[in-house]
């Protein structure tokens, strides 16, 4: 008889209009070789092995995994993992997303060139990653507990964070420290002048550093994040465009309307009409 018993036992949430959420959680003692891809996920996975072996393809580059070990799946990435023919793994996993999610994972110790924590702190990765498992159910007040216990994993996986400082070091944390200033303090009036003073250094060097760190300037990247977290509001219909402007950051609601529709390609009402049209279809 077989030393293991494969089982899957896998959830997935439809809520997707937070900054952070839960997109899906489970854990599975895979039969051997049993594998996943080559293919691509639309959503980070935080991956934990609990027992067994496995192999973990990224880029091309292969990692043989054990007990132990965590892996990072990232979104629009081609990857291809599977289980050791002998010894296949056993792991619990969680899929999450949102528009905060590639702040908190950029600082984080996965990178696509080392996606692999090699067991680094093993018992509490699997207690939180088992914390939001257990958190699967119905009811309203199950949301916020999945959500709050992902923002617990995220939070210890970021304070633990042991990166090493590379030759960009400082002016990407320059950039990363102001694209979290205009994610907290998006609804208020802020200018490309008052970023450089907040970051301590020349407007060119903030302009420099955000380009080579989020491919965009700041003032680009104060808009578009303004303008998604009007997507969020427009979700609901209970609000006006002229409280959804003023909620966001924009005081003129014409311009606004402008800026949405240059990015979206629809104007506000347009895209809350398509959102309520979607909901309905979904009831």
């Amino acid at each position: 008889m077989d030393k293991y018993s494969a089982y899957k036992h896998s959830y997935k949430f439809e809520r997707r209009t937070a900054s952070l959420y839960v997109q899906n959680t489970g854990r599975q003692q895979c039969s051997p070789i049993h594998s996943w891809g080559p293919g691509v996920r639309n959503h980070y996975l935080i991956h934990h092995v609990i027992s067994g072996k496995g192999v973990y393809i990224l880029q091309n580059k292969r990692y043989e995994l054990s007990a132990g070990d965590t892996f990072l799946i990232y979104p629009d990435t081609s990857i291809h993992y599977y289980a050791d023919s002998k010894d296949p793994w056993e792991y619990i996993w969680v899929g999450f997303d949102g528009l905060d999610a590639k702040h908190y994972v950029d600082q984080m110790d996965f990178s696509p060139q080392e996606p692999v924590l090699r067991g680094l702190y093993a018992p509490e990765i699997v207690g939180l990653l088992e914390n939001i498992y257990a958190s699967y159910g119905a009811g309203t007040w199950r949301d916020a507990a999945i959500t709050g216990h992902l923002y617990l994993l995220i939070a210890f996986l970021v304070e633990h964070a042991k990166k090493i400082a590379g030759p960009r070091a400082v002016g990407n944390d320059c950039a990363k420290s102001v694209a979290n200033y205009i994610m907290t303090h998006f609804e208020e009036p802020i200018t490309v002048e008052e970023l450089a003073d907040f970051a301590a250094v020349s407007h060119s060097s903030l302009y420099r550093n955000f380009k080579r760190q989020f491919q965009m300037s700041p003032k680009r990247f104060l808009l578009e994040y303004r303008i998604e977290r009007a997507c969020m509001l427009l979700t609901d219909s209970t609000y006006s465009i002229q409280e959804i402007s003023n909620s966001v950051g924009f005081e003129d609601p014409f311009y606004f309307s402008r800026a949405f529709k240059a990015i979206k390609g629809v104007s506000p009402r347009q895209f809350a009409a398509r959102q309520a049209a979607k909901q309905e279809e979904e009831k």
